[in-house]
């Protein structure tokens, strides 16, 4: 069977269909037109300019108060001018929407306390460079500048396009009939500066428009230069925004030497590191428009962006080095909370936030990810709307996108790893060549266990860890030590550049993807002018088909003439012996006996010889950690070493190769063929629609088959490919109904069924495995790892239902109160299976547990949102407080979901907090415009822990508060300037594990001010 074949017989069948209703509707758009009356209809549009703040709030209230469903608005008070800096920031305001931060600006949006939310830019999907495989957006390349207004769909209507389970967000751009006729130019600039990175970020923008009397273009762009930064203590994790990580807990790898009872989590380490990003965006729009006559207008979008962002970790790390969890670190005498739990297993647990910790490892690091995305949205429609009862539209859309990010590592020891400490001893054979510190000469050809850092400490010694107060303290550095620079403190060892020597350089987790969204629809209106019920009814066909392709890579280099491969150039690997024995480039024979090991016994030499920090990379010491106190400074390698990896693993090692990891690379195919019928109804005061969507799916999954796991890597091989195809089909109806209950008060409700595909790497992610050192096997044994991606799992899907009030009481004035409960029937969540894989001698020795998405049912979200805007002009006349307003809003959500949380009690959904509270104050007259606005959010859910590793408790970020103020002075009528301050208190995200007081780590986000001009005319 061709499975191509048979994907593009599926597609093409659609494609008829969808053709076929077109050609129907288009006999009936004929018949309509024979029927009109010769006379030409004067068409001209009044074109409405919004201005302000007061202007947009009018604009946000009509699109609320006019919708056809349940619907929030925001609108642009100017050309290029979101209310807030970003999307993201700007949707916060909205009641029931929260953000997520990335390095301190707004990202992935939930809507109601759930982030499955689809988003659409003028109707229809559309591919975003950062969400390649996502159901949604981050809104992280997509610049606010470019768009007029956002709005939010809290319940769904059969004729829109969108899915998403709690709401759907809609970006709209500009067009040039939205624009007044002839020439419209807008431009603006400004330059922002951090409070933590001190950089002065530049920004252009600009707009220009022509609209004749049958035609029109316009052109935006936005370009910009960005440097975020961010300060992180806490555990050792260094993904994006931090997490659990490996951590695990003192009955790991058996009972602890203390003779604890209760359990304690144990992170593989502590950290505290500066996080930088350094962003280049450049994105454009064309928008051109024709009236064709007879009714017909033909639209034509194309929607640009490109970014480079170059993000860079680099700081302290104190670190188990995979060698020890029951030993590593423990309480303090005082680092127990006082919060207990007992697991599903029956053991009793502890919270701890106050740890000594034993000197396995003391190392600095540096970490960088380079970013080059770029996304194409192309879309094409023709709009008949000729005056008569049938109305309707045809479209296209293709969007292409690319994302592709390089990793860079590397690290350096201030412990020596042949003398005294907990590593490893008596330290790394090595070439002759390196045996110039006095070692003993004890290989055939002049080998030598190698003095790695003949300047760095060679004693044991405790640092501590105590995250009881605001902000972290580390301590312990001023004791003292010896080593190859005699007795001296630590902290005058860690300030010493001989001190350091390198422990490992990768590049690893690279990744290629390919994503690409092709659309055809056709949908119509016919308006029943005499039926006293049925006003009109909406119906079509939408063909859709979403492709992504991710690879996943690491540059590895070959060792010991080409014997050996390896993703992890460490002092801890060493080239492999089985397959390396007796080549002079990889080993040498023993010339005498050493320890256990008789003369003649072949040793191979480390992949990493001994190493100074600076010997293939520039240094620069590091002293400034944010808040967290106690750390001297760490020596560590410039982020700018790893612009570009592959260079830099090429230069460093001779030679350097792509080595594909099978367990992360996939491809996934999502056809998708709706159909649509919707009834428009009045009748006296009461209005709504009732309609169903039939969507039938075909799903295409390749993943690969992966082999044993290669050398001095997580790497496993492609040895063949597993492909699964499946459909489903759903139907889903709904139903808006909406009672004026006067002339200002709507009473709505609502009820829907809803499906949202999973992000496809969730269908089509592989497998991963951890694997860390361990002395009863000389080899890496397994502790954990995770299945990336499951075929098997359905869609999310839910049943909807919503009830409000809105109270209209002035042009820029409103109140509301909404209820909803969504039941979710098939969701997706975090769980654990045990799985038996073989550690790297091929020996199994498990099972060990593997975090994975599993199927979910039986879940529910319910809450009520209140909320107003309120212009004081509406109510008063008086020359001061006629300009003032305020929006104020309060969300609650509550949910359940089948996982239970550590002690056995209710999980909420992950991304979920149960407050969230916004107020922004404003003022407007003529020349002058001020805004203060306020955000805050109860604790989220981030994820959930490994039962096995932390008793299954869960991380939570904190309660997190921001303020954003910004003014506005209008020069004259087509000049303003304008400050903005993002964060101005300069909050941090604070996380916890399970309890409060447990706490896991903080983001300290940086204040960002924007200082700017904008021109219109």
């Amino acid at each position: 069977m061709n499975t191509n074949k048979t994907r593009l017989t599926k597609v093409s069948h659609s494609i008829k269909v969808a053709l076929c209703i077109s050609a129907a509707s288009a006999t009936l758009l004929s018949t309509s037109i024979v029927a009109q009356e010769a006379e030409t209809v004067d068409k001209d549009l009044e074109i409405i300019q919004i201005s302000g703040i007061r202007g947009s709030t009018i604009v946000s209230i009509n699109a609320k108060r006019f919708a056809s469903s349940q619907v929030d608005a925001i609108a642009a008070e100017d050309i290029g001018k979101l209310p807030d800096v970003t999307i993201a920031d700007s949707l916060q305001r909205i009641t029931g929407v929260q953000i997520v931060r990335t390095a301190g600006e707004g990202g992935p949006v939930a809507i109601r306390g759930l982030p499955q939310v689809d988003t659409t830019m003028n109707g229809e999907v559309f591919l975003s460079a950062t969400t390649i495989d996502a159901s949604g957006a981050d809104f992280g390349d997509l610049p606010s500048q470019l768009f007029s207004g956002v709005d939010v769909y809290k319940s769904s209507e059969a004729k829109h396009s969108a899915a998403g389970i709690s709401g759907s967000i809609d970006l709209k751009t500009r067009r040039p009939f939205d624009m007044e006729e002839g020439f419209t130019f807008a431009g603006g600039a400004e330059v922002t500066q951090g409070s933590i990175s001190k950089e002065s970020d530049p920004s252009l923008n600009g707009l220009v428009s022509y609209r004749a009397d049958k035609f029109g273009v316009l052109f935006s762009a936005v370009t910009s230069e960005v440097n975020l930064a961010t300060d992180y203590s806490g555990y050792f994790d260094t993904s994006e925004d931090g997490g659990i990580g490996a951590a695990n807990n003192n009955f790991t790898w058996g009972q602890n030497p203390r003779g604890e009872d209760t359990r304690h989590v144990v992170p593989q380490g502590f950290a505290a590191f500066n996080k930088a990003e350094e962003r280049k965006r450049d994105a454009f729009q064309v928008s051109a428009q024709a009236d064709l006559g007879e009714g017909f207008t033909l639209t034509a979008d194309y929607f640009y962006t490109q970014q480079d962002r170059f993000n860079a970790k680099r700081g302290l790390s104190q670190n188990n080095r995979w060698n020890s969890f029951n030993d590593y670190a423990y309480p303090t005498a005082d680092g127990w909370t006082g919060d207990t739990f007992t697991d599903q297993n029956g053991d009793s647990w502890g919270a701890v936030n106050a740890f000594d910790m034993k000197s396995y490892r003391l190392q600095s690091f540096t970490q960088v990810n380079n970013n080059e995305e770029k996304s194409h949205n192309f879309n094409l429609q023709l709009d008949y709307d000729n005056g008569g009862a049938l109305t309707g539209q045809v479209r296209m859309t293709r969007a292409r996108a690319t994302a592709k990010m390089r990793h860079g590592y590397g690290e350096g020891d201030m412990l020596s790893i042949d003398k005294g400490t907990l590593v490893t001893g008596p330290g790394a054979f090595s070439q002759g060549e390196n045996c110039v510190n006095g070692e003993d000469i004890v290989g055939a050809a002049g080998g030598c266990y190698a003095s790695f850092a003949p300047g760095g400490i060679e004693d044991q010694f405790i640092l501590g860890y105590d995250a009881s107060g605001e902000h972290p303290v580390f301590s312990g550095f001023e004791q003292m030590v010896n080593g190859g620079k005699g007795s001296r403190s630590v902290a005058d060892y860690m300030a010493d550049l001989d001190s350091y020597h390198i422990g490992a350089f990768s590049s690893e987790g690279n990744t290629d993807d390919t994503g690409e969204i092709n659309t055809f629809s056709s949908k119509w209106n016919y308006a029943l002018e005499n039926n006293d019920y049925i006003t009109s009814v909406d119906f079509g066909v939408r063909v859709s088909e979403r492709l992504v392709d991710h690879d996943q890579f690491t540059y590895t280099s070959n060792f010991g003439d080409g014997c050996d491969i390896a993703q992890w150039k460490a002092v801890d690997q060493f080239i492999n012996t089985a397959g390396c024995e007796g080549n002079p480039a990889a080993g040498e024979y023993l010339a005498e006996a050493v320890g256990d090991l008789a003369a003649g016994t072949w040793v191979p030499y480390t992949l990493l010889p001994p190493t100074r920090l600076d010997e293939h990379a520039t240094v620069s010491y590091q002293t400034n950690f944010g808040s967290v106190t106690g750390i001297p400074g760490v020596w560590s390698i410039d982020p700018e070493n790893f612009r570009d990896p592959r260079q830099w693993h090429l230069n460093t090692f001779g030679n350097v190769a792509r080595t594909e990891n099978g367990g992360a690379t996939y491809d996934v195919q999502l056809d998708e063929t709706n159909y649509f019928l919707q009834a428009n109804f009045e009748h006296g005061i009461v209005s709504g629609n009732v309609g169903m969507k039939v969507v039938e799916t075909d799903l295409y999954v390749k993943q690969n088959i992966v082999g044993a796991s290669l050398p001095h890597s997580g790497l496993g091989p492609d040895t063949g490919d597993a492909v699964t195809e499946r459909s489903y089909t759903d139907y889903l109806p709904s139903l808006n109904l909406a009672l004026a209950a006067s002339e200002d008060v709507i009473i709505r409700a609502a009820y829907a069924k809803n499906m949202q595909p999973l992000n496809l790497s969730n269908w089509g992610g592989g497998k991963t495995v951890g694997r860390v050192n361990n002395e009863d096997c000389d080899c890496l044994r397994v502790v954990s790892g995770t299945l990336n991606g499951n075929p098997g799992l359905n869609p999310w899907r839910s049943e909807n239902l919503s009830l409000s009030a809105e109270w209209y009481t002035g042009e820029a004035s409103m109140m509301f109160l909404a209820t909803y409960k969504i039941d979710i029937e098939s969701f997706t969540t975090g769980g654990t299976i045990m799985i038996d894989e073989p550690d790297a001698d091929g020996i199994r020795r498990g099972p060990w547990p593997f975090a994975t998405q599993v199927q979910g049912d039986g879940g529910d979200v319910s809450g009520f949102e209140v909320g107003a805007k309120v212009a004081l002009s509406d109510f008063l006349d008086n020359a001061f407080l006629s300009n003032l307003g305020f929006d104020v809003n309060y969300t609650y959500a509550d949910s359940s979901q089948p996982t239970k949380a550590a002690d056995g009690g209710e999980l909420p959904f992950q991304g979920m907090s149960e407050d969230t509270y916004n107020l922004v104050v404003w003022y407007e007259q003529e020349d002058f415009s001020a805004r203060i606005a306020w955000n805050s959010i109860s604790p989220r859910l981030i994820t959930v822990g490994s039962i096995g590793a932390v008793g299954g408790q869960a991380l939570y970020q904190d309660t997190y508060s921001q303020l954003d103020i910004s003014a506005t002075y209008n020069i004259n009528e087509n000049v303003s300037v304008y400050i903005n301050g993002s964060n101005i208190l300069e909050e941090y995200q604070q996380t916890y594990l399970e309890f409060s007081s447990q706490k896991a780590f903080q983001n300290e986000y940086e204040a960002r001010w924007t200082l700017g001009t904008r021109v219109n005319f």
